[in-house]
């Protein structure tokens, strides 16, 4: 008997990518997946819902299969979600999925609100103008894509919001810090998400921080930033605490 997980057949993600390279066909795509997005997203599913459960080994040859794409593509999606904690790989053994500490997600939650309010409040102060043109750009994005139903996109357009904010302090030694612990709570906000409602509020969320940081109100923007990190957080602690995500404790 084999040691490597049988997947689930559920590929949603992947549905959409391949709809979309349909679609595309003799027009110009307005933003691509790519098969180790639709790869990393659709795994990223799977550990959240509980189809992988903590543990779990994940085998690259069977990964490639189910997705009906090369390895190398399985690689990098793997190597991202290796980057972000929700898959261990150690020297000369296979992957597995990791187990979650919850304490140490609250931890990250609560650490990044403050440093994301930081950045928040140095944007308000120092953003340019082609930096301010910039993220409202994205917010207008965001909202096309939010009505549009595109969650795909809706949830990378929101990441760049945030990091746009973040580049906008100008302080390389805070863009990094904070750029280094965003990485680990990126799939953890993408799964918040989908919950009811919550695209809707973050689009709010988003649109007055915007405004605050164009208005120059650095106190403001600050504080209305670290209370839409805090949410998010709390969000998924609230989704756990709730039983529906059983495999994640």
């Amino acid at each position: 008997m084999s040691d490597t997980i049988a997947l689930p057949a559920d590929t949603s993600p992947l549905a959409r990518f391949k709809e979309q390279k349909s679609a595309s066909k003799g027009k110009k795509p307005e933003a691509k997946v790519t098969h180790a997005s639709a790869v990393r997203m659709a795994l990223e599913s799977d550990i959240f819902t509980g189809r992988l459960p903590p543990g779990s080994p994940v085998d690259e040859e069977a990964v490639a299969e189910r997705f009906q794409v090369s390895r190398t593509p399985v690689r990098e999606a793997m190597l991202q979600l290796i980057q972000t904690g929700l898959i261990e790989k150690r020297s000369r053994q296979r992957a597995t999925v990791a187990r979650l500490d919850l304490h140490r997600l609250i931890h990250m939650f609560e650490t990044i609100s403050e440093l994301e309010g930081v950045c928040a409040r140095l944007a308000a102060r120092r953003i340019t103008l082609s930096e301010k043109d910039e993220l409202i750009r994205v917010q207008e994005q965001s909202q096309a894509a939010l009505l549009a139903n595109k969650q795909d996109e809706y949830a990378r357009l929101g990441r760049r919001f945030h990091a746009l904010v973040i580049q906008a302090t100008h302080n390389n030694v805070l863009i990094e810090t904070t750029d280094k612990l965003a990485l680990q709570t990126v799939p953890y906000r993408r799964f918040q998400l989908r919950r009811n409602g919550r695209p809707e509020a973050n689009q709010a969320d988003h649109q007055r921080i915007l405004d605050a940081i164009v208005a120059g109100n650095e106190a403001e923007a600050g504080d209305l930033m670290r209370r839409h990190v805090t949410v998010q957080g709390d969000v998924l602690a609230e989704y756990i605490s709730m039983g529906e995500a059983q495999a994640l404790v």
